[in-house]
């Protein structure tokens, strides 16, 4: 009888996993032509215009976008730039760390349903055994806030990964919520200060991004170094 129960559930538990993902699909599917209907390349400038096309709907708008594109590679820092570029440095600062942060559950929650097995078969080669490790217990909130704060792995191989991990979800959401801060404000100052590329503000906030993505290539050298001074030390 329990076994019956179980296998309901994961029945259920796969339903509700693949029409999450059809509802996402067909969503994301309806913006890339509404969108393209309009404009023939991706562009910021043709992205700040559809996004500012919805009027007072805008935040929205850009909340519903970038949530839906949350699956996707590499989209997420293009859209805090362009969140950084629609309302200024410091509220879309704001807006991106609540998106940003709603965003994650995405891909975090489609590694939660979709198993550990189908996870790490896309994520060979990423140690995920030490990762375990490190979010066991009272460690999950350190190890979500030093993931985002010292990016080693790309944004959407880090919620996946996340999943994985037995970390409860509130934990996870501030977790996340910190350690976006300075990565997100930097992407947002260059987003707003994009529009004049000669003042001092766009040169400042071409820097600030440069140290903020510099951080995880000298941690991965220090940790790489550490890790031979300790293998050429005797027992």
């Amino acid at each position: 009888m329990t076994t019956e129960k179980s296998q309901k559930s994961e029945a259920f538990q796969r339903c509700m996993t693949i029409g999450h993902i059809a509802l996402v699909a067909v969503i994301l599917v309806a913006t890339i032509w509404f969108y393209f209907s309009r404009y023939d390349t991706v562009s910021r400038d043709n992205v700040e215009a559809f996004i500012r096309g919805f009027g007072p709907w805008a935040p929205i708008a850009y909340a519903a976008i970038y949530i839906i594109c949350a699956p996707i590679p590499f989209l997420a820092p293009v859209f805090s730039a362009v969140g950084g570029l629609l309302f200024g440095a410091v509220r879309g600062t704001l807006y991106i760390l609540v998106v940003a942060t709603l965003s994650a559950l995405v891909p975090f929650s489609l590694s939660r349903r979709l198993g550990q097995e189908w996870v790490e078969g896309k994520l060979k080669g990423k140690k995920l055994e030490d990762i375990y490790q490190r979010s066991e217990g009272n460690r999950g909130f350190v190890f979500i806030l030093l993931m985002r704060l010292v990016p080693v792995l790309p944004w959407e191989v880090q919620n996946y990964v996340a999943g994985l991990t037995k970390v409860s979800v509130p934990t996870f959401v501030m977790g996340t919520m910190l350690g976006i801060i300075p990565g997100s404000f930097s992407l947002a100052f260059l987003g707003s200060a994009a529009s004049d590329p000669m003042s001092w503000q766009f040169y400042t906030a071409i820097v600030l991004k440069v140290i903020t993505a510099l951080v995880p290539v000298v941690v991965v050298y220090l940790q790489n170094r550490a890790k031979r001074a300790r293998a050429q030390t005797p027992a």
